[in-house]
């Protein structure tokens, strides 16, 4: 797995001669991760960065469009970063692999990022055309997962009952680390991945492979993400 030191927002929050809009979204996505988009107000991402209602108004047109903006931004960078990681992959099951361990390494090495990108579609308006553009762009990622998989079956490199379920399965299992893995827990991220590659392979009845190559520099990286996000576990979480 290739070398990458990931950036993180270092700037102070409250630091008015700082980057507002770099401010605001690391703010932003700190607070909807931690308590939900519906329960974070303007005033308080007003108040996390020391600034007025009107100013965050200066920067950002509703909170909703604010969402919508680090939605469409962090889909469209994992959507380019999947296209370069699998430009030269060859067979279904190298794909599937790279599949895996990109998708498992995003939401472990930005967590709170992802929590919001995965969880707050909800909190878009229906029928809106944010919400329709994010829709679009998810629909467009998991469409590698998809023909990845169908590739697979057509070829008999797979055994799949149900491509649908699978997919869900093993991207559910990826996702998941947003939500568990540490740093400085018991398995590294290099033993996550490929782990998790082990898993995806015996549960498409593929043969067992060597661990596919991750180059982490081809990574989403997303500079608003907060610098304690893999370190801030909930009080009553216990580390795995």
């Amino acid at each position: 797995m290739g070398d990458r030191t990931f950036g993180r927002s270092t700037v102070d929050l409250t630091d008015r001669d700082a980057d507002a809009n770099q401010r605001i979204r690391t703010a932003a996505v700190l607070l909807f991760a931690r308590q939900g988009y519906a329960a974070t107000s303007i005033r308080d991402l007003a108040r996390t960065v020391n600034m007025t209602n009107a100013g965050i108004y200066h920067h950002v047109s509703s909170k909703e469009a604010l969402l919508a903006d680090l939605m469409r931004v962090a889909q469209q960078g994992l959507i380019d970063a999947t296209e370069r990681m699998l430009h030269d992959a060859e067979g279904p099951a190298d794909r599937l692999a790279l599949l895996i361990s990109s998708l498992t390494a995003v939401h472990a090495l930005s967590p709170m990022t992802t929590r919001v990108m995965d969880g707050e579609l909800r909190s878009l308006t229906p029928g809106s055309a944010a919400r329709d553009e994010i829709i679009a762009l998810r629909d467009a990622y998991e469409d590698y997962w998809r023909d990845a998989l169908a590739r697979g079956a057509e070829t008999g490199a797979f055994r799949v009952a149900d491509q649908k379920l699978t997919r869900l399965a093993l991207m559910s299992m990826c996702t998941g680390t947003s939500e568990w893995y540490r740093p400085d827990g018991a398995s590294t991220l290099e033993q996550v991945c490929a782990e998790f590659v082990t898993i995806g392979l015996a549960a498409v009845r593929a043969p067992a492979r060597a661990e596919a190559t991750l180059d982490l520099s081809l990574l989403p990286d997303f500079p608003w993400e907060p610098p304690d996000a893999r370190n801030d576990p909930r009080p009553d979480e216990a580390r795995r």
